[in-house]
Formats: structure tokens, C-alpha cells, sequence
């Protein structure tokens, strides 16, 4: 196990990179400032510092200059939005690992993490979430795509099914509550406009069932109400249509890391 630190101002992010952390069986801390960063690492010196160069407060490049002058051979990954290439530059003249950019697949991204900390001695401990069902060994997860698109179940099948996931599809609501009911996935991927049965219909009567898996929506829609009701009703995200497969990736790593006994 590794003590990592996150050091970003973006709440969301941080926590959506702390739970799949998490999952592989590492300790997290979070800092939201520069400051709070640096007093983070006096407390308890982290094995790897995950740090954005747009920070509240002590700016990132100040805050890698303070963290550095502790620990010259800390590794840092600079894991940020959009910045000046000088800015980018500075941090690579200082030792960073690398610099990559949130936008990059979960994929990207722990694949440089995992070669950082294997460079220190601290591999995972724990099987990724993103691949082994909740409760299960070596199972992959079943996900289950309901959309009456058959090319958004075919686009979104693929590309998840290539990460490990065992793929079953439903075109309606109707055929979706009966496949849930025979065989209950891991997680559901739940379009909310289907002629038959709407998904904001399938996922109260999941609720009323007790189903135990997690649900995503999917949706062209830009109704607040209705999107907030999806939220109300226990759809642990709301992703928009046209899909970005990278964003439903990161959804469905971070419900099943969630899900995942501890």
C-alpha cells in the first residue's frame, strides 16, 4: 500500500481519483490548496504526490518548489487541466514524472501512477475495481447497457467490454427489468428516453426492488427537473448524450470501486 497525496482544487476529480485509488488498496489524502498541501506532507510524507498546477492559494509550481525542497526525491505526477507550456516546462525542469492532463482516460492515467509507484516499492495491493465484480475474485463485472440506440449499446459495449467487463444489452425498459430481474448486474448504463418504458420509471422500480447494483444514466436531455429526479431516485451520475467514453469509464470505475467490499 502507498500513502498518495491529491493535490487539486477540483473536489470532483479528486474524489473520483481517491476512490479508484482506493481500489487498488492505497491510502489517500486530499488538499484542495497549496497550503494545505504542503502542511498534508509535514503531517505524514506521502510515497507519491498526484498535484495540479492550478491550485487555490499557493500556486502548484510554488507548492512542487516546497514540497521538493523536503523531499528532492519525492515523485510527483502533475495531473492538470490546461496550463501555459512555460508553466508546463518549470515542472518538468524540476523532476516531475510526468505531466498529464485530466481530460486523459483513468486508464492513462494509472498506468503512470502504477510505473511511479513500482519505482518506489509500492505496487497495488488490491485488484482494480474496474475488472472484478463486487464481492468476486476473478468474475469481471456485468454491466448492463439499455438504450433502444442498438449503436450507442454496440459503441459503449465495445469499448468497455475491451477493458474487461462482461457486456449485456437491453433495447427498452421492459426487457431490461426482465434481464435484471434473471441474471442482477454489477452496474446498470440506463438511457432515460425509451419509447417503451422510460429509465426514469426502470430505475424506481429498481429502487422499489432493492436491487443491489449501481445505475448511470445516459441522456440527451437537459431538463433539470428530470435529471434531478434521476439523482433523487439513487442514479449514482447523469452522463450526456453524445457519449464521451472516456467520462462513462470513469463513472463506471469510480460506482464499482464504490460498490467494492472493503
Amino acid at each position: 500500500m502507498a500513502i498518495i497525496l491529491i493535490a487539486n482544487a477540483d473536489h470532483r476529480f479528486s474524489q473520483t481519483l481517491k476512490n479508484v485509488l482506493s481500489a487498488y488498496g492505497h491510502e489517500i489524502v486530499i488538499a484542495r490548496t497549496g497550503e494545505e498541501a504542503v502542511q498534508r506532507f509535514d503531517e505524514r510524507p506521502p510515497d507519491l504526490v498526484l498535484l495540479d498546477l492550478v491550485l487555490l492559494g499557493l500556486s502548484g509550481l510554488d507548492t512542487l518548489v516546497k514540497l521538493k525542497a523536503r523531499a528532492p526525491r519525492l515523485p510527483v505526477v502533475v495531473v492538470t487541466g490546461d496550463v501555459p507550456i512555460e508553466v508546463e516546462n518549470r515542472a518538468r525542469e524540476m523532476g516531475v514524472i510526468d505531466v498529464l492532463r485530466k481530460r486523459l482516460s483513468m486508464d492513462v492515467i494509472m498506468q503512470t501512477v502504477t510505473r511511479a509507484l513500482q519505482e518506489v516499492g509500492k505496487p497495488a495491493t488490491a485488484r482494480p475495481a474496474s475488472v472484478a465484480s463486487p464481492g468476486a475474485d476473478s468474475k469481471p463485472a456485468t454491466i448492463l447497457l439499455v438504450d433502444d440506440e442498438k449503436e450507442i449499446c454496440d459503441l459503449v459495449g465495445e469499448f468497455l467490454q475491451r477493458r474487461g467487463y462482461r457486456i449485456q444489452t437491453a433495447y427498452g425498459g421492459a426487457e431490461a427489468l426482465v434481464k435484471i430481474k434473471q441474471e442482477p448486474p454489477d452496474l446498470v448504463l440506463l438511457d432515460i428516453y425509451m419509447p417503451d418504458i422510460n429509465g426514469v420509471e426502470v430505475l424506481g422500480r429498481l429502487v422499489k426492488s432493492k436491487f443491489p447494483g449501481g445505475v448511470i444514466m445516459l441522456t440527451a436531455s437537459q431538463e433539470e427537473p428530470l435529471l434531478k429526479t434521476a439523482l433523487d431516485l439513487g442514479a449514482f451520475d447523469v452522463l450526456p448524450k453524445p457519449v464521451d467514453l472516456d467520462q462513462v469509464e470513469m463513472a463506471v470505475m469510480v460506482k464499482l470501486a464504490l460498490n467494492a467490499p472493503d
